[in-house]
């Protein structure tokens, strides 16, 4: 009886590439509550390589740096915080879930705090980030677009400014998890449960809802 002796077959390609991925996954995780915690000059590839199980080489490998990972944590985090005013969703809807998507993404919301404070990468230390700011810019200003077409349609009063009013309502979604002690002293609440991110939730959407109730009665 013949026995089969052909030779066992090398992994294959996309074992591989299913396998570096898994590895850059468990890296940016990692990083996310790096940065968050520590920002980007305070955060330390050690602790980073270390948390995902991974040695430190693999983050120059992956990501070619400290800087080229921040610029993945960057794309992947605040593509999850982008509020997407949805035709079939009213402003006062799109708000109220603006929060709780904010309220999920803790450390996304506290590492761009930190970015706002200039705690980045120095100019020119990987370019990649320069275009993700220009991306940011070019999607912000679509938004507001959006925004306007929606006030020319009556959703809101033509009073209000709809770049000013986005920025509010990123304001108003952040401030539970920027500002958690403010949220303590008003309410004597912790601002990282569950319960009161969808109370502060519903509050917001009934905000921006009497935008639109005010505008159709007044």
């Amino acid at each position: 009886m013949a026995t089969d002796r052909r030779p066992r077959r090398a992994p294959q390609e996309e074992d591989r590439r299913r396998d570096s991925g898994r590895t850059r996954e468990r890296i940016i995780g990692a990083a996310v509550g790096e940065f968050s915690a520590h920002g980007y000059s305070g955060a330390r590839v050690t602790r980073i390589a270390k948390a995902a199980g991974v040695n430190a080489q693999l983050i120059s490998y992956h990501f070619d740096g400290k800087a080229g990972l921040y610029q993945a944590v960057l794309e992947r985090g605040t593509s999850a915080l982008d509020p997407l005013p949805a035709a079939d969703r009213s402003l006062s809807d799109i708000a109220g879930d603006y929060v709780r998507v904010t309220g999920r993404n803790a450390d996304i919301t506290r590492l761009l705090a930190w970015e706002g404070l200039g705690d980045t990468p120095e100019a020119g230390e990987h370019a990649a980030i320069e275009g993700h700011s220009q991306r940011r810019a070019d999607f912000m200003h679509g938004i507001v677009a959006q925004l306007r077409a929606r006030q020319a349609d009556g959703e809101f009063p033509e009073d209000l400014d709809a770049g000013h009013l986005l920025l509010a309502v990123y304001a108003m979604a952040s401030a539970p998890v920027l500002l958690p002690q403010v949220a303590r002293q008003i309410f004597g609440a912790d601002a990282d449960a569950d319960n009161f991110q969808e109370e502060f939730a519903q509050q917001v959407t009934r905000l921006v809802a009497h935008l639109a109730t005010r505008h159709e009665t007044g």
